[in-house]
């Protein structure tokens, strides 16, 4: 039993000779995030995906631009009909030519064409308008869905710092009962079992004892998981810590309250609810006539001449019926007012996240104020009742009492301090979010 009873000493020993926080160097918040940031894939990823929306909807901008061609071909033929034509195209018919032996087995020729021409579309029914203001929607959506990628990365590395800057000064508190509750046990003996009051004292500073050591090996366990969420993300140093600060503290200067209407998430949504009005636009466009101009110019050459020629003029295309599309702007117009009622949703969601996070947020607060009054007030206590034990006023199950009420609130401290981060960063996600100036400028 008793070796069994060493089992958390030592992993908590093994936890802090290896752990990464152990005698590390402090590391300021603002070089993991911005070593994370330049290495993220997720980061890149979402950049390439706007940059790439934005080449989309410069390309569909450039639609009024004339559609400018080259065709050049050479071939062989004695196909009668293809024989004929090369004679005209070389402006050399002659008045054998028409002699129907000659019509049909000619003979084989080669023949080489060469066309510049160029298209102009004057009137497109509005599709190409309309796919341009639908790109440019798309491209805003995606560089909102980028931001939103980049605020998303931002509240995970902030949630992992700040609880690991919050563990470690809880650990220390636990450090520091842990070295009362020893010096208690090594320097008297308070305690045997023919007597029951002493010895139920000692008992008491034994559970409390084990107690302390495995929030220490929790605290620890947890501290690492965090080191390695980070590294995961692309912070790959090693033997760091965090720089000591409050938790309300840090959560004010990284993850402040910002008040916006909106997320990056809903404002893309918006931004795709008027994509698929311009995807109506489009299907209706399709019943509209479409005007355009046109010009080519050719040179031709044979076994007889060398001619050139051209051929301008404007043309009218217009689908009068085409089973395919029937029906189609009335599905597109559905969709557009689908996606309009769920951005509203959304929306209303979002809202109501966000009001039920400014709550939860502010009672962690109010609490964690509560807390810090309260250590310094039983650190007090637990000074005033050690000199007490000392001296025969209360007896150490007392005592025992007093520490267990300081480990209490180091727990409430933690689970306040775990929560309000977790709060905080998912109210950063609720809103358009801008990074602390510090941050944007690497420092």
């Amino acid at each position: 039993m008793g070796k069994i009873a060493q089992w958390p000493s030592l992993v908590f020993l093994l936890l802090m000779i290896f752990g990464l926080g152990a005698q590390a160097e402090p590391v300021p918040f603002p070089e993991v995030w911005n070593s994370i940031s330049q290495a993220s894939p997720g980061l890149k990823a979402a950049e390439l995906q706007s940059q790439a929306a934005m080449e989309a909807k410069d390309r569909a901008g450039r639609h009024w631009l004339p559609r400018l061609y080259l065709d050049a071909r050479s071939y062989q033929t004695n196909a009668p009909g293809q024989s004929f034509i090369g004679l005209l195209e070389q402006r050399s018919l002659r008045q054998s030519d028409f002699n129907p032996d000659s019509i049909n087995s000619p003979d084989s020729e080669v023949f080489t064409r060469g066309s510049l021409g160029a298209d102009l579309a004057l009137y497109e029914g509005g599709m190409k308008s309309a796919q341009f203001d639908l790109q440019s929607h798309l491209s805003q959506s995606q560089a909102h869905e980028a931001a939103g990628v980049k605020v998303e990365q931002y509240s995970e590395v902030a949630r992992a710092y700040g609880s690991l800057g919050l563990l470690e000064q809880q650990k220390k508190k636990l450090l520091s009962l842990k070295q009362i509750i020893e010096r208690l046990l090594k320097g008297y003996q308070i305690g045997v079992k023919s007597n029951p009051v002493g010895y139920s004292g000692l008992l008491g500073l034994k559970s409390l004892a084990n107690r302390v050591q495995g929030l220490l090996v929790q605290y620890e366990a947890q501290s690492q998981a965090y080191y390695m969420a980070l590294k995961e993300m692309g912070f790959a140093t090693d033997g760091w810590s965090p720089q000591a600060e409050e938790t309300t503290v840090f959560v004010d200067k990284y993850l402040p309250n910002q008040r916006t209407e909106s997320s990056f998430q809903v404002e893309s949504l918006k931004e795709k609810s008027l994509v698929a009005q311009e995807a109506y636009k489009m299907e209706k466009a399709r019943f509209r006539p479409r005007v355009g101009a046109f010009a080519e110019s050719y040179i031709f050459n044979g076994s007889r001449d060398t001619a050139n020629g051209y051929t301008a003029g404007i043309y009218l295309q217009w689908s009068l019926f085409n089973p395919s599309d029937y029906g189609t702007h009335k599905e597109a117009q559905i969709k557009s007012l689908a996606a309009q009622k769920y951005t509203e949703a959304m929306e209303q969601k979002e809202r109501a996240e966000k009001l039920s996070l400014d709550q939860v947020i502010g009672a962690l607060k109010s609490n964690i104020r509560l807390f810090e009054d309260s250590q310094k007030i039983l650190v007090e206590q637990s000074q005033v009742a050690e000199s007490l034990f000392k001296n025969g006023s209360i007896n150490a199950l007392q005592f025992v009492e007093v520490l267990n009420r300081r480990v209490d609130l180091v727990t409430s401290q933690s689970d306040a301090g775990l929560s309000l981060l977790q709060a905080s960063s998912q109210k950063l996600l609720k809103s358009r979010f801008e990074l602390p100036q510090e941050l944007l400028q690497g420092k």
